[in-house]
């Protein structure tokens, strides 16, 4: 019963399960700072320590080293490790005595003390599980991508008839469009061609077969080195199964983060991504499952803006993209096809995001006068929609943050900036985080 104040609490209730000893009188000053501070600041603790009493941290690379001289804690001399912990402890006890009184002054103590809080052991009872994975399977995928990779090589050395570092952006570049002449070039601040994603899906569609070969190469080049080499590496000698550490103060909207290994960014719209996927497995007489939420994002956008067409479409139980769809493209329910709901579904997703007709244009493979027409055709069908977004961005202006359903507060700084592009990303989140940001908090609660 006596309360345990902490640091990322997290981190140390995993450590003591260990040796079996188990707490429950907890606060935890990283997620205090979470839910005052979203978007404001860092949350750990030479950040706060600095912001808020104006003191510089022992550093861990002070004590431990770093590169070839860099020793394990057990080696580091009592009086520094003494220094180094107590100061942790009396930090955080500092930081409990300022946040504590802020959580109640500022009313945010639901979204800390019901969803955040009550978190930390669901979360720290599923990383202590871990998850199961087949080692031979994934030795066997890391094989044939290989194999995949070298193919592609040898196709990207003939089109080109230049063997050269694909991986290097600088000398892929010049060979694209210098060597081989390829129209369609953009140049970076640094002076050197761009060879982003966007670039060469653009080539693509101009029929340039080198492009997709690239494209190709970087996805299994990325696949082998991210997942099939290194999940086998990261799999625990004491229990054969991968242990992921989720962050619960890292975004700004209150979702999870996944780190060492990051679980969360598995690709699945590939087919390379979904043969990763196929390496988790479960235990002898157990099975995975799978949860989705039903379109949660849509819905929470038709329950915030209060639009009744898309309240009444969900409420009727109609497919909203195949709706969407027969409305903004002027066809008939039955004749919507995948392609049309397809469409649909970007527009309707893009719509929640603060899409641009440029963006819309863009996904959609449209001229952008038929992504500002589909877009305009959006807002009359759901009027609602295009209030709550104009009505966001006002609130933000004024206020430096927006809100979930729950009050979680989402501080979004760069929302009067004089910079276009830091002002456009800003209105953007403006009007997604309260969506994305609810959705997470729901899922929260449904996890506790």
């Amino acid at each position: 019963t006596v309360l345990k104040v902490g640091q990322n609490i997290k981190y140390d209730i995993r450590i003591l399960n260990k040796y079996n000893i188990r707490f429950y009188s907890i606060e935890d000053t990283m997620l205090l700072s979470y839910a005052l501070d979203n978007g404001i600041t860092r949350h750990n603790m030479d950040d706060l320590a600095f912001k808020h009493l104006g003191y510089n941290t022992i550093k861990f690379k002070e004590i431990v080293g770093s590169g070839k001289k860099q020793i394990t804690f057990d080696y580091v001399k009592i009086k520094d490790a003494t220094n180094y912990a107590a100061e942790d402890a009396y930090i955080t006890f500092k930081l409990y005595n300022i946040f504590s009184k802020r959580i109640i002054r500022e009313k945010n103590n639901f979204v800390y003390g019901k969803i955040d809080k009550p978190l930390i052991n669901v979360l720290a009872s599923m990383e202590r599980e871990g998850i199961k994975i087949d080692k031979n399977y994934l030795k066997k995928l890391s094989s044939d991508f290989a194999e995949e990779i070298e193919m592609l090589e040898n196709k990207i050395f003939k089109i080109s008839k230049n063997k050269f570092n694909i991986g290097s952006p600088k000398q892929l570049g010049e060979i694209l469009f210098i060597k081989m002449g390829i129209k369609g070039s953009k140049k970076t601040k640094t002076g050197a061609f761009s060879t982003d994603s966007n670039i060469l899906e653009d080539l693509t569609m101009q029929g340039e077969k080198i492009a997709k070969h690239i494209l190709d190469w970087r996805e299994l080049s990325k696949l082998k080195s991210t997942y099939t080499n290194t999940l086998i590496d990261q799999v625990s000698y004491n229990t054969g199964r991968v242990h992921t550490s989720y962050g619960i103060a890292s975004t700004i909207t209150g979702r999870l983060s996944s780190n060492d290994p990051n679980l969360q960014n598995i690709p699945i719209r590939t087919v390379n991504g979904k043969k990763i996927r196929n390496a988790f497995i479960a235990e002898k007489n157990y099975k995975l499952v799978s949860f989705d939420y039903s379109q949660i994002e849509l819905r929470l956008a038709a329950e915030i803006s209060n639009d009744l067409n898309l309240i009444n479409a969900f409420s009727e139980g109609e497919d909203i993209h195949a709706t969407t769809a027969a409305q903004i493209f002027g066809i008939k329910a039955k004749n919507v096809n995948e392609e049309y709901r397809r469409k649909a579904k970007v527009i309707n997703f893009g719509i929640i995001y603060g899409i641009s007709p440029y963006g819309l244009a863009k996904q959609l493979a449209i001229s952008n006068r038929e992504g500002k027409e589909y877009i305009e055709s959006y807002f009359k069908r759901f009027p609602k929609i295009k209030e709550y977004m104009f009505k966001q961005i006002k609130f933000c202006r004024e206020n430096k943050y927006v809100e979930t359903i729950f009050g979680r507060k989402c501080f979004i700084l760069g929302i009067n900036d004089k910079n276009f592009t830091m002002r456009g990303f800003s209105e953007r989140q403006s009007i997604n985080a309260p969506i994305q940001g609810t959705a997470a908090d729901i899922i929260k609660i449904a996890m506790i």
